[in-house]
């Protein structure tokens, strides 16, 4: 037995950054100019079977080739990197020519068929499972993603893959903002109404730029950092970097709900806001349903039904004796593990009222589950009471 007062090594508890690594894959549909891209890159892109999809183990690691090509990817790539986080990047890339070279990506917005590659490109990042074994989790295509076939072809992409992605609507004022946010739907992805003047380190002057980047690189972060169930978790109000300014001012009071910010919160939107420091506001989507427009919600449920179908694919053509005995089982120990880390308050496991004689003649068995997600805080309601009961002579 050890004796004695012992001091273990100090760990950081502050709020420096420090780098972490993280499994998240985030998927970034971006512009560079192919005809000027290193040999490294082009060697790495293979052939037209490849769909133009390149992995790289971090931001880091991409910024190596991407950071003379002119195009969207080096701007995203360095606000992921500025989260400190190493999270692996799966890259879609849309080649650009000369008709966009040296122009800002708002110049060619409009541009149809680059905007139809774009979508293309999205759908592509589905195909990462299969070439590299990475499963895009967070899919961003951040100067693009105003536009309506851009988006809706991001909210396909992460219905279709139970994940998320992150929409920037590049606009201009509040009212606006909040008429675009109450017509969405998705309860798949954070969408922020404004983009954010910042300096840019490649063109060294201040440019406007979208949010989705370093809210992927935030949400990558975070997933690390809170452990095995860290997507099951609220990630909002948290110091985000590198962020600077919303491109116009919005008024912020707490628990005002006629402020800008509570107004297009409330609407189903999310902000960066500067709150004792840059800070995620909102984890929220757009969506109308109360229970199901919790970003962490979602994730939880998709973490959980994941993984449940991984621990359960080894029960497949087995003996019903043996799976009826050790299946429930393994789904009650994945659930408890949920429990156990904090991330589900409760939960239950039952072979479903479905089963009759002929489902399970023919192989089939329904199993059902309940399970309370650790939802995060939105507001702490404060009454105020005015009262005469301390006004004694005592009292003063």
């Amino acid at each position: 037995m050890p004796n004695g007062i012992k001091i273990l090594p100090t760990k950081n508890k502050s709020a420096t950054a420090t780098i972490i690594t993280s499994t998240t894959v985030i998927g970034l549909v971006g512009t560079a100019v192919l005809a000027k891209m290193d040999e490294a890159i082009l060697a790495k892109l293979g052939d037209e079977s490849q769909s133009k999809l390149l992995r790289f183990g971090n931001a880091d690691e991409a910024l190596e080739f991407f950071a003379e090509q002119e195009g969207t990817i080096r701007e995203d790539l360095w606000d992921i990197k500025m989260q400190n986080v190493k999270s692996p990047v799966v890259i879609s890339l849309v080649e650009i020519g000369d008709a966009h070279e040296g122009k800002t990506p708002q110049t060619f917005y409009d541009d149809a068929e680059l905007k139809s590659a774009v979508v293309v490109a999205v759908g592509n990042l589905q195909k990462a499972r299969t070439l590299f074994g990475a499963k895009v989790r967070i899919a961003i295509a951040s100067y693009f993603s105003h536009d309506d076939t851009v988006r809706n072809a991001l909210d396909s992409f992460v219905t279709g893959t139970k994940t998320i992605a992150i929409v920037d609507m590049n606009l201009n004022n509040v009212t606006d903002a909040i008429v675009e946010l109450q017509e969405l739907g998705s309860m798949r992805y954070l969408a922020f109404p404004f983009y954010r003047v910042v300096w840019s380190v490649f063109e060294d002057k201040t440019v406007t730029k979208p949010n989705s980047a370093v809210v992927a690189g935030h949400i990558a972060y975070w997933d690390a950092m809170l452990g095995e169930f860290g997507s099951a978790f609220d990630h909002a109000n948290k110091l985000i970097y590198d962020v600077e300014g919303c491109v116009i001012p919005l008024t912020y009071e707490e628990g005002e709900d006629t402020c800008d910010v509570n107004q297009i919160v409330n609407a189903g939107g999310a902000l960066i806001i500067n709150d004792d420091g840059n800070r995620l506001y909102n984890f929220e989507t757009p969506s109308d349903d109360a229970r199901f427009n919790k970003l962490e919600t979602i994730r939880f449920f998709d973490l959980i039904n994941e993984n449940l179908q991984k621990s359960l694919k080894k029960h497949k053509h087995r003996p019903t004796t043996d799976v009826l005995t050790l299946a429930k089982a393994d789904a009650e120990a994945f659930l408890l593990k949920a429990i156990n880390s904090g991330a589900a308050i409760g939960a239950k496991v039952w072979w479903s009222n479905k089963n009759n004689g002929a489902e399970i003649a023919a192989g089939i068995l329904y199993m059902d589950y309940d399970a309370g997600n650790n939802v995060g805080v939105r507001a702490i309601v404060i009454q105020p009471y005015a009262t005469n009961e301390y006004y004694t002579v005592e009292g003063f």
